[in-house]
Order: structure tokens, then sequence, then C-alpha cells
């Protein structure tokens, strides 16, 4: 093993035991060195086995996860072939893992300066007044503010952010040799994000610590890795140097990961992938098959091998260097003209906040602006600018403090239990985490039918359950998946049947709540396409809250710039883009991951040639 390599993985192959005995696969012979000083960025949709393959190669494996072969050696040790009590000496130490979630890595009990000194003491010893100068000189160097009274603090005092560098601290804290990062951005707004990702790729080099970036978002692996392996069905598929596999993709399924990235430069139209991948590894054949449309039929008769088609440049394809005319669309998405016409929403020197009479926060200060009907707006600003609270205050969820809300002409109550029924019948939420927000103890004809329910009572139950079918057409999910439970559907299925929830009684204001944040590209893409569908076809207005301002330029017609509580600028999305106004606007704009084929040199051709 070369003195740069940390972390050399050859032949990894993960499963699941199941009840028969028998093994479902759904890693094989993944293969990957981690250099000192490097990234290697991981990108595939959920399902594809990237979090699996990063855990397994670590060797982690819960429950009844089997590694039944391969190789990851650090150094002289092979970490699928030691005693646990030897691997956690080499957990915390040697090798450090940093979840997706912030928060998930914290322990919300305990200050800070508890979780930080904890390891330290543990791997190296250091007790004392020697671990907190420690403390302090690393919350110094990830940039947390005023560090020794962060130490005192509790997780839930910081920002999502700030949780982020504080695991980041931790993480670096026993000078590791790997850093597993899952996610380590998702959910962060794009400010924050480019902060982390700056202050990642300095503590990588700086420390030479090598560093596998798991994450779904292609255009922040263009900025942060050296290089990118796509991964799709468990398996490797194409891998190369950063610039040149953005570049010059050559397997059809990294093609359509680019096509489905939204394009802050407006010039291309979101592409969803149809299908989803299978969950497993596929024998005998290509696994992209199904959704591939390249596919020929020696395709379906082999599964072939990851070789190189250029130096340090490999892929999982039998047609490999064959896409020199398959080009990313240069369509650029079209939005429904908004005609001039009454308001449908007016927001009126709205006030909201946090905490009791006399010791109360204000979060939203003063906001004014109006949504025509069939207009979608979109809120956008950094975490705490006070988006979802302006966005609860309209659903009637949270209260304003001063202020008033009109639709359609008539002030809507502050409390939604106040409203009419016609009024809770017209504007509808979608919230974040669909998890959250379907009941996991009924069907998708349970949870899709009960507003017709409550607010079109007089229908008969086949007139239900026919709107029901309806609406699960529109919004691409088959009629088998009316009888399954939310633990049954992936995220993306989730997301979809909370958007058919919402339409399903063909509502006239839709309110979307960061509602693809936390999902894959290709799935996003799709969810971004059906609800802008979906506003067309029933005239339908929508404020979608987002932190993504690349989602924005794909979705909105216009967007209100928060910061703070304070509207910072409004106006059309092309303007705010091209030639903001405000300096708050042109800073959330800069730190955008300026994706587009053109910055990457890939030829693009409109769909229509």
């Amino acid at each position: 093993m070369s003195t740069s390599v940390a972390l050399e993985v050859r032949g990894l192959s993960v499963g699941y035991g199941q009840r028969n005995g028998t093994l479902k696969e759904v890693v094989s012979d993944v293969e990957f060195v981690l250099e000192r000083g490097k990234i290697l960025g991981m990108a595939g949709e959920s399902g594809c086995g990237k979090s699996t393959t990063a855990l397994a190669a670590i060797g982690y494996r819960p429950g009844a996860m089997q590694v039944p072969a391969g190789q990851s050696k650090l150094g002289d040790i092979d970490l699928l072939n030691i005693p646990l009590a030897q691997l956690r000496r080499i957990w915390g130490s040697k090798v450090v893992y940093m979840p997706q979630a912030s928060s998930n890595g914290l322990t919300p009990a305990l200050t800070i300066g508890r979780q930080m000194a904890e390891p330290m003491k543990i791997h190296l010893g250091l007790t004392g007044q020697a671990n907190h100068d420690r403390q302090v000189e690393l919350l110094k160097e990830v940039g947390v503010p005023n560090p020794e009274a962060a130490l005192r603090r509790y997780p839930h005092q910081f920002s999502g952010g700030q949780q982020q560098r504080i695991n980041l601290a931790i993480a670096i804290s026993c000078n590791p040799e790997v850093l597993i990062l899952d996610e380590p951005t998702t959910g962060l707004d794009v400010t924050t994000q480019a902060r982390i990702v700056k202050l990642l790729k300095r503590v990588v080099q700086e420390h030479q610590t090598a560093a596998l970036f798991v994450s779904h978002d292609l255009p922040l692996l263009a900025e942060v890795a050296d290089r990118i392996a796509i991964m799709y069905a468990g398996q490797v598929i194409e891998s190369g140097p950063a610039t040149e596999l953005i570049s010059r993709p050559e397997h059809p399924y990294t093609r359509a990961l680019l096509a489905a990235v939204p394009d802050a430069t407006g010039t291309r139209a979101l592409s969803g992938i149809p299908g989803a991948p299978p969950g497993v590894v596929v024998a005998g054949a290509c696994p992209f098959v199904p959704r591939c449309q390249f596919s020929i039929k020696s395709c379906s008769e082999s599964n072939p091998r990851l070789l190189p088609l250029r130096p340090t440049h490999n892929v999982r394809c039998l047609r490999a260097g064959e896409y020199e005319t398959h080009s990313i669309s240069d369509r650029p998405g079209a939005l429904t003209v908004i005609e001039d016409s009454p308001p449908l929403l007016s927001v009126d020197d709205v006030w909201c906040e946090y905490g009791s009479r006399g010791r109360a926060t204000p979060v939203v200060k003063g906001v004014t602006f109006s949504i025509a009907p069939g207009e979608t707006l979109a809120f956008v600003g950094e975490s705490g600018s006070g988006k979802s609270t302006l966005l609860r205050a309209i659903a009637g969820l949270h209260p304003r403090s001063s202020g008033e809300i009109g639709f359609d002409g008539a002030t809507l109550a502050p409390d939604v239990g106040k409203r009419s029924r016609s009024v809770r019948r017209d504007v509808q939420i979608v919230f974040q985490n669909p998890d959250m927000s379907l009941n996991p103890r009924h069907d998708v004809m349970s949870l899709v039918t009960r507003p017709l329910q409550l607010f079109e009572p007089e229908l008969s139950k086949a007139e239900r359950e026919e709107r029901v079918r309806k609406i699960l057409a529109d919004v691409n999910l088959p009629e088998s998946m009316l009888h399954r439970y939310p633990s049954e559907l992936s995220g993306g299925q989730k997301q979809r049947i909370a958007i058919a929830r919402a339409f399903v009684t063909n509502p006239r204001l839709i309110l979307a709540d960061e509602i693809t944040s936390a999902l894959d590209v290709s799935v996003q893409a799709a969810i971004l396409d059906l609800l802008s569908g979906l506003s067309a076809e029933h005239g339908t207005s929508v404020v979608f809250v987002t932190h993504d301002l690349a989602v924005v330029r794909a979705i909105a017609h216009r967007a209100l710039v928060l910061q703070k509580g304070v509207v910072r600028e409004i106006g059309p999305v092309a303007q705010l883009f091209e030639s903001p106004a405000d300096d708050y606007t042109r800073e959330l704009v800069d730190a955008i991951p300026m994706f587009s084929p053109q910055s990457y040199g890939v030829d693009v051709r409109s769909s229509q040639s």
C-alpha cells in the first residue's frame, strides 16, 4: 500500500441475513482507496448502498448486516477481521464517522465541553486543563464563536451549522487518519453549507486526513472532492477525478443524475429518472437496464465489470464511450405566465414571535407581500431567517403578534381551528418530513381519503376512492400503493403521498415547507416537476420554502428573501439571480454551487435536436 493511502477497500460485499437463512446482498465487489489530504466523494440515489458501504468499510455491522467478502486495510490492520474490542479503540481515534443530521452526533443531555472531553480522555489520555485547552483550541479552529462559553452550553442552544462545526471539532480532536462524512451538509442553508465545505477542505488538507464524503449533491461534490465514485445497486458503476467525471460522464446513470441537478443558471429543465434503484445487487445483467434508454440486448445478459476507459477513469458499462451524441437538455423549464389579477393571498405587516409575553423574541418582523392565483413564490434565506415560522403563520399553526393575512379578499383567522371549512380545504400545507405527518397506522388509501371525508362529506365512498386513484396517478404512483403503509414506502414515495393528500381536495393555495431538502436529486427533480405540473393543471398558488436557491430557479416565479425575520428583497427569480439589489441576496447567490453542464465542459444541446 502506498504511504499516501490511509484506507484501502478491496472486494467489499455486504448483505443482510434473512429469516429463511439466505443473504440479501446489497453491496458487491466495491473497491476504493482513501488518500491522505484527499476527499473521495461517493454519490448515487437513496438505496444505492452508499452509507452501507461507508459503515461496512470501517467495520461497523449493525443488526443483521454481514460482510461475506472483502478487505478494508488501515495500514496493516484489516478492519473487517479484528475483534470488536480492537475496533472500538480505533473508532474515534484513527477512524471517525460523522452522521448526516448534526444533532444525531451530539448528546442533548450533555454540555458541549463534556462531549468534547470524552474522546480525548479515552484515546489521548488528556485530562484537566490540558483537555480544556484543547477543546478551546478546536472550537476556535472550526470557527465556533466564544469557545469558552460554548463549552458550557447544550446542543439545542446552537444552530444546525454550529452543531456541525462542533461535530467536526470532536471528529478531529484525536487527529484521525480517516474521516467518514455521511451527508454532512444535508439540510443546511446555502451559506452555511459553503462555510462547512470550505472548513472541511481546509481541515482535511492541514491535518492530512483521508476523507470519504457521502452525498447525493453532485454540484457539492464537484466543489469539495478530488475524486468521485458513483454507486448504483450496490456497485461502483463509475469513478474518476471529480472534474473529469462531471465534465465527461460515461455511464448513462451518471448522465441521468447530472440532468436531474437543479440548474441555478436557469438554462436547463429538470429531468427526473423514471423508476427506482433495485435496492439489491443484481446478478447476470446490468441493474440500470430497466431505466436506461440506451440499453441493448447484451446489457440484459451480463453485468459488466468495472474497467478503465481512460487513465484513472473507470466505468461499468458495455456501451461506455458511445455517448457523444447524448447530451443534457438545454431546454429551460417553462413556467406559466402569471396574468395581472387580484391577489389570492395577501400578507400585510405581519409580526411573529416566540416566547412568553415580556420575554418574547420576534422572528418575523413586519413582512408584507401578496401572491397571485397560479403563482409560485419562494421563501429563501439562511436557517433562523423566519421562513418556516411565516409559512406556519399563514397556515394558522403559529400565532401572529400583529398584522393581517388575507385570503381571496377576506381576513384569515390567526388560528386554523377558527377558520371555515372551505378555507381549510383551500389552504393546504405539506411538511418537510413526511414521516412526521403521515400516520404510520393508516394505509395510503386512508391517508389520502381523510381530507375528502373532512371537506367533501357529500361524496360517496366510491367517488372518494375514484378521486384518490386519480390523484395517485397524478403523482405517478401505481394503484398497488393504495394499501401500503408509510413504513413500506421510500422517502420519495412518502413525499408524493403527502403531496397527493394536499392536492386531493383541489386546494387554491399549497404551502410547501422544505419538501425536497432530504431527497436525492432524481427524486427531487420528479417531485418539483410534479408540483409544477399539478400547480399548472389546477391553477394552484404555491408558497415554497427552501434553502436551495437552484431549486428556486427551477420552480418559482418570484422569490422573497428573508434575513433574521426581515424582507431584504422580493422580485422575479431571474432578476434576483442575475442582478440582485441587496447585498445579502448577492451573498446567497454567490454561495450557490454554480453547477451547469457548460461550466464543466459538458456537451449541451437541445432535447429537440
